[in-house]
């Protein structure tokens, strides 16, 4: 069997992992095979069973893939085989995270080499998600495969440094299904950042075979690079250089120059150990410590929440127990390799986005005052080359001219700052020189998105139609921040468009097009009709922007006051709640699990209804619909409360009403309406375009009346 004509094998021991691999000869011998396309199901037993075999035999230049992720890559409908009868000729393994398609394996089995089955495979997923921007893959550029992934339809669009010590580059590439794609990069950078415990680095880096080591080195796949990033921990440093053998010690100690130590706060550690013994005794009856190695466990457990990472990653059973007690005093999530795996796309959106940890905080925004450059000081971006002498003169020279810029900063209910940003409207822009966050802090990525929907808001509010970040060190949250945001890179700064219009496609595109020929922006132009997954990945990267032709579902869905509150701050003054940074961007909503049609991606428009509490009866906000989950009502709150308001007594609580299952509704870039459309207007509407509304449920709306409605909404009060 070859690699495209690459022996097997040839992949160095410390950076193996799974990549995109494709089995295929340069030469078709026996003609096209005669293959079906299928998704595999759990049900599929044999099947699936010889989707792993294949995988298996093939670990050598595939990479490690634990058994659990074709299995949920059965059940999510996302394995393809391709059979000649009862014999599987291949297979393409793939993932749906965000608007597009991540191919993780495409194997074809050696007694089908130069038939084409590739081909095929490939054909069908795009058939399959012809409504995503495209496919996207990275392979080992050593493996020599340009020709056959251009033949397939793929182009590079760049590389990355691998795993392990080598660090052998990747080749990005990009299958796109035609429709406008308005992002810098074809992944989201967001990462996923776990600590490792002296096992899991022993495990990758050892010079000796392990037990059970096979299952970490899933953390080495390639299609994970740029999506978890592990880094060490000073316990785990502490271990290796305790270590009694010393080929070990020195080659462990060498591997530690490719991973990052991430600075600790200063915390009362003793403090925190005494929280955790209580709470693990309280809640779950462990007595610690049981061992001598507990002492080392909590250590990681206290120095990862020192270093502001949420997930620490082991095969110690005993440590993964503890992972509900370290979650709740320390907001650290304990996993093991193929859970972490399992998990990657919801972690990312996960530490991407903590919504529901920014309301009810003490946190407010308050002007920065003259005076206070050397408590600004505290975000210095030393890690990108800034000098603090520059960096203070900077400061000064914002505070000189308070006529000019205005400067805000975030502060926690202690009065610590968490960012800081300053900015100005000139020339039809919104020109931000500062913004800053501090990337150590749990809510550092969360803060370094908010702060942009703020500044987009911001815009919007003053008729502004470009935003701009010229800071000239940005940090790396915020870049990552800015990518997902569809921001591009121009000579002074990234930009973003800010488009507040309901409009059609061509006439929207002519309006961007004399835009960004302004800014001396190529974007790709806008296809007619746009298909749903195109049209919101639009709507997201030049948000407010609504456009009325694409093929994107409207839903009307009632919320009570209660929760229309809690979600988001709306109406005002039903409860005392601290809102100071605004609508979160990212939010989940949990309904009953019959199904009304819901789809996504999607537009939500709000109906507050009435209740002994209040009477609104009124469509209120405009959200886009990311993800429609059903499920056991344990799970989806395990799935999504990193995103809720909602505590898991209020899920569990609903779900009972229909057999534990719910729904749950995962929306972000939430508007308010700036005048409300009341119950009798939205009827009297609907009748006008021939519906019969329906606000007891979620109902689908017209293009046409979503078009009225909005358009009420946003009359001048």
């Amino acid at each position: 069997m070859t690699c495209g004509g690459c022996p097997i094998g040839s992949a160095d021991k410390d950076d193996q992992g799974s990549h995109t691999l494709c089995l295929t000869d340069h030469q078709n011998r026996s003609g096209d095979a005669v293959v079906d396309i299928k998704a595999v199901g759990t049900a599929d037993k044999d099947l699936l069973a010889a989707v792993i075999d294949l995988g298996d035999r093939n670990r050598k230049t595939l990479g490690f893939l634990p058994q659990a992720v074709f299995r949920q890559a059965a059940e999510t409908g996302t394995l393809l085989v391709a059979v000649e009868g009862r014999k599987l000729a291949g297979y393409a393994l793939y993932g749906l995270p965000g608007d597009r398609v991540r191919l993780a394996h495409l194997c074809v089995d050696d007694r089908y080499r130069g038939q084409r089955v590739n081909d095929k495979l490939v054909e069908a997923i795009s058939e399959r998600h012809a409504d995503r921007l495209g496919i996207m893959l990275k392979c080992r550029k050593s493996y020599g495969l340009e020709k056959m992934w251009t033949r397939l339809g793929f182009q590079m669009r760049t590389e990355v440094a691998g795993r392990g010590g080598t660090r052998e580059p990747l080749v990005v590439w990009w299958r796109s299904h035609g429709h406008p794609d308005l992002f810098t990069d074809v992944e989201s950078p967001a990462l996923v950042t776990a600590a490792m415990d002296c096992n899991i680095f022993a495990d990758l880096h050892s010079l000796v075979s392990r037990n059970g080591a096979q299952e970490t080195m899933a953390l080495a796949a390639n299609w994970l690079v740029d999506l978890l990033e592990l880094v060490v921990l000073p316990q785990l440093v502490t271990e290796i250089h305790n270590s009694r053998h010393a080929d070990e010690r020195k080659a462990q100690i060498h591997a530690l120059m490719h991973y990052k130590q991430p600075e600790l706060e200063q915390t009362d550690q003793e403090r925190v150990r005494r929280q955790l013994i209580e709470a693990a005794w309280e809640d779950l009856g462990i007595e610690l410590p049981r061992t001598p190695n507990d002492h080392a466990d909590l250590a990681y457990v206290i120095q990862a929440h020192a270093a502001g990472v949420q997930l620490l990653v082991t095969r110690d059973e005993g440590l993964i127990a503890l992972s509900p007690v370290a979650e709740k005093v320390c907001g650290v999530r304990i996993l093991g390799p193929t859970d972490l795996v399992l998990a990657v796309d919801e972690l990312t959106r996960a530490q991407a986005y903590q919504p529901g940890s920014l309301l009810g905080t003490g946190l407010v925004t308050t002007a920065v005052a003259a005076g206070q450059e050397q408590q600004q000081l505290v975000f210095l971006n030393k890690p990108g080359g800034e000098k603090q002498k520059a960096f203070k003169k900077r400061l000064r020279d914002f505070a000189a001219r308070p006529d000019q810029w205005v400067r805000q900063q975030i502060t926690d209910q202690d009065g610590r700052p968490l960012a800081t940003y300053c900015h100005q409207i000139r020339d039809g822009e919104l020109h931000v020189v500062l913004l800053r966050v501090i990337e150590q802090h749990p809510l550092g990525a969360t803060l370094a998105r908010q702060l942009l929907f703020l500044l987009r808001q911001r815009c919007r509010a003053e008729g502004v139609e470009v935003l701009r970040l010229s800071d000239p060190c940005l940090q790396r949250a915020v870049l990552e921040a800015a990518k997902e945001d569809a921001f591009h890179p121009t000579n002074d700064g990234l930009v973003a468009l800010v488009l507040d219009r309901l409009t059609d496609a061509r006439t929207l595109a002519g309006h961007v097009s004399a835009l960004t020929e302004r800014l001396g922006l190529t974007l790709p132009p806008l296809t007619t009709p746009l298909p749903a997954a195109a049209a919101s990945a639009v709507e997201h990267a030049w948000w407010p922007v609504k456009i009325t032709d694409a093929e994107l579902p409207v839903f009307l869905v009632p919320v009570r006051p209660r929760w229309a509150y809690e979600l988001f701050g709306y109406p005002e003054g039903l409860l005392s709640r601290d809102d100071t940074l605004g609508l979160s961007r990212e939010h989940v909503y949990y309904r009953s699990p019959r199904s009304r049609g819901e789809s996504a991606p999607a537009r939500i428009l709000w109906y507050a209804s009435s209740d002994d509490t209040m009477g609104v009866s009124a469509v209120f906000a405009c959200s886009r619909l990311e993800q429609c989950v059903t499920d056991d009502g344990e799970r989806l709150y395990r799935q999504f409360k990193h995103l809720g308001v909602y505590r898991r007594k209020d899920v569990l609580e609903a779900s009972t009403k229909y057999a534990g299952q719910a729904m749950a509704l995962r929306f972000s870039d939430t508007a308010l309406f700036p005048s409300t459309v009341s119950h009798k207007r939205l009827v009297d509407l609907g009748a006008r375009y021939g519906q019969k509304v329906n606000v007891q449920s979620v109902f689908k709306i017209s293009p046409d009346l979503f078009r009225a409605l909005y358009e009420e909404g946003h009359r001048p009060r």
